[in-house]
C-alpha cells in the first residue's frame, strides 16, 4: 500500500474536519484495527487448544466472550505502559492542548484502532454502556489528530492499567479458580489499581482537561465551544462509569470471597 497515496487522497476529506494530522497515521490505523481483529481470530483458534478442559465446558457466546477479553488484554498491556510512560514526561514547555509529537500519535493510532473493533463488538455483544464507552474513546482519540490534547489526554489511557487485572480476574472464573489463591491476589491489584488510575486520577485528570480547554476561551487560540461541551459531557460520562462499574465489581468480588473467609486453593 503506498502511504503517500492514500495520504494524498484522504486529506481533502479530514482536513474539512481539522483532523490535519490524521492522513500521516491513517494505515497505522487500518493496521491497527486489522491487528485486534487478528487477536481476537487468534484467541479463537488457541485458547481452546490451551485449555481443552476448561473450553469443554463452555457455552458459544462465552467463547466469543473470552475472545473480547483477550484483546482488552493485549491492548491494555500495550497501551496503558507506553502512555503512562509519556505522560510522566511532560513538564511545562509541553504545548498541553495543541502539542503534537509523531510517536505519540502512533500510540493514539493503536487505541483508535481498538476503538473502533471495540464498537463494533460492544454493537454486537454487549449492552449501552460499554457502546458509549467505545464510542466517547473513539472521539477522543481521533480528536488528538487536529491536534487536541495529544498529551494531557495520555492520562485517560493510563486508565487501562487496572483493566490486565480486570480481564485476568474474568479468565480465572472461566478456568475454574474462582475463590482461589490467585485470584484473591489479583483481585487486590485490581481494586488498588482501579481506585488510584480511574477513580481518583480519572476524576483529577477529567477536571484538569476540562479546565484547559475552558481557560483557551481567553487565548489566541481557543478551542471551539462545541468541542468543549463534548469533553464537558464526556468526561463526567466516562468517570460515571467507572464509578458505576467499580461497585459492580466490588459485589462480584464479596461474592468470589466472603466475609467468613476465603477457601483456599492452591494457586
Amino acid at each position: 500500500m503506498d502511504k503517500r497515496a492514500v495520504v494524498d487522497w484522504v486529506r481533502p476529506y479530514v482536513q474539512a474536519w481539522g483532523l490535519h494530522y490524521l492522513p500521516e497515521h491513517l494505515i497505522s490505523i487500518m493496521r491497527s484495527i486489522l491487528l485486534w481483529f487478528a487477536i481476537q481470530l487468534l484467541s479463537h483458534s488457541v485458547s481452546p487448544k490451551l485449555f481443552p478442559k476448561s473450553f469443554a465446558n463452555m457455552s458459544p457466546r462465552t467463547r466469543t466472550s473470552w475472545d473480547l477479553h483477550m484483546v482488552s488484554l493485549v491492548h491494555s498491556v500495550i497501551v496503558a505502559p507506553i502512555a503512562l510512560y509519556y505522560w510522566l514526561q511532560i513538564d511545562e514547555s509541553t504545548d498541553r492542548l495543541w502539542g503534537y509529537d509523531y510517536t505519540l500519535a502512533q500510540v493514539y493510532a493503536l487505541s483508535l484502532g481498538y476503538f473502533v473493533w471495540d464498537v463494533i463488538m460492544s454493537l454486537r455483544y454487549e449492552g449501552f454502556a460499554f457502546v458509549l464507552h467505545g464510542i466517547l474513546g473513539f472521539i477522543a482519540a481521533l480528536l488528538v489528530y487536529k491536534p487536541l490534547l495529544m498529551f494531557d489526554g495520555l492520562s485517560v489511557l493510563i486508565w487501562e492499567l487496572s483493566t490486565p487485572f480486570l480481564n485476568i480476574h474474568w479468565a480465572l472464573d472461566k478456568l475454574g479458580r474462582t475463590g482461589s489463591r490467585l485470584q484473591l491476589i489479583n483481585a487486590v491489584f485490581l481494586v488498588l489499581t482501579y481506585v488510584c488510575v480511574r477513580l481518583l486520577l480519572g476524576a483529577y485528570a477529567s477536571y484538569r482537561l476540562i479546565e484547559l480547554m475552558w481557560a483557551s476561551a481567553s487565548t489566541a487560540r481557543p478551542v471551539s465551544m462545541s468541542l468543549r461541551v463534548i469533553y464537558t459531557l464526556g468526561l463526567p460520562i466516562l468517570n460515571f462509569l467507572n464509578y458505576m462499574w467499580f461497585f459492580k465489581m466490588l459485589q462480584a468480588i464479596r461474592k468470589r470471597f466472603p466475609s467468613e473467609g476465603v477457601k483456599s486453593k492452591a494457586s
